[in-house]
């Protein structure tokens, strides 16, 4: 009597692929939505950061593409051999190569806010650009040491780049969203409508860093607990895309604050506008204009009108005399690229 056939159990392998590769296609097509929004609403930016959004989009879309050709290589092409999973294709090895080229510029970004944000402290951004760096060379060296090996449990030999590569990639997200959160804080004036503008940049800083540091908290864990799975590759799919859609969307906060602001709520751009709020008449009146520099300045004018009625013996004259006090508040956010 023949034996029943061996049943294979590919849920945690082409099943957490399929399932990665679902969640990137969503955020794929956010991407999309976003950077058309980008070219729509900003066209007063600068040609080098519409081509830095433009280069990151199309390596969005490579992206895309190769994992989507490795789950149809699995799935389709080696329907009828399932053991096919256990080899690693181009495809799977090249995604890492373009994901570690994505995630360093968008890191690269955040470490100029944090550069200006924090006065030029090149301790603190020389840490955050290291780590970056080693990650990229991490995600260089693993796509082509990975085209050399023919199974996926040969990627013990070289998992020690693996852990290099996810754990600095955490430590470098860590730094960013805690060094934004930390310098914004210390730029608390005292004025509640200054503290309002403040608190609105760090919690952008923090929704930026929160997603992204856990993606790539989840991708070490994963890999560290169950090296023998896919389920850290699901996680990996998605990383690259949750970078990119944090820094789309803050480029794309924008606007939205800017007509916030000119409704008597306070806002401020998250880049390169200026916003000047002035007191006329007791009313606030808000201008905004671009800038070269990476400061957001807020200047308070405070006028105050004196009147005093003529005295005998001419002592004084009817006159009005104004006197104006004017202060200037910078925020230095250092959001803007």
């Amino acid at each position: 009597m023949a034996s029943p056939p061996v049943q294979l159990q590919l849920d945690g392998t082409l099943g957490a692929a399929f399932l990665g590769n679902l969640a990137a296609a969503i955020f794929y097509g956010i991407t999309n939505v976003q950077t058309y929004l980008y070219y729509k609403r900003n066209e007063a930016d600068s040609t080098s950061l519409k081509s830095i959004v433009f280069f990151l989009w199309i390596l969005d879309g490579l992206h895309f593409a190769l994992i989507t050709h490795a789950i149809y290589t699995y799935a389709v092409t080696n329907f009828a051999n399932p053991l096919a999973v256990m080899i690693p294709t181009w495809s799977i090895m090249a995604h890492v190569a373009v994901t570690g080229v994505s995630d360093v510029l968008v890191r690269s970004l955040f470490c100029q806010r944090v550069w200006k944000l924090s006065g030029r402290n090149w301790l603190l951004t020389g840490a955050i650009a290291i780590s970056s760096l080693i990650t990229f060379g991490g995600s260089i060296a693993f796509s082509i040491r990975g085209l050399e090996i023919d199974n996926f449990f040969a990627f013990s030999e070289i998992s020690w780049i693996l852990y290099t590569s996810f754990g600095l990639g955490v430590v470098a997200d860590l730094l960013i969203a805690i060094s934004l959160v930390v310098f914004l804080q210390r730029r608390r004036t005292g004025f509640s409508r200054t503290d309002s503008i403040v608190r609105i940049l760090m919690l952008y800083s923090i929704n930026t860093g929160a997603l992204t540091t856990l993606c790539a908290f989840l991708c070490l864990v994963m890999y560290a607990t169950m090296p023998d799975n896919f389920v850290f590759i699901a996680f990996y799919f998605v990383l690259p895309k949750l970078f990119l859609n944090s820094f789309l969307a803050t480029l794309n906060a924008r606007r939205s604050l800017r007509l916030s602001s000119m409704n008597g709520l306070i806002s401020i751009p998250m880049s390169k506008p200026l916003a000047t709020r002035s007191m006329t008449g007791g009313r606030p009146e808000f201008t905004f204009s671009d800038r070269d520099d990476q400061l957001v300045e807020i200047q308070v004018h405070t006028a105050t009108e004196v009147k005093s009625d003529s005295m005998p013996n001419g002592l004084l004259d009817r006159d009005a005399r104004k006197s104006r006090h004017s202060s200037t508040l910078q925020v230095a956010t250092g959001l803007a690229v």
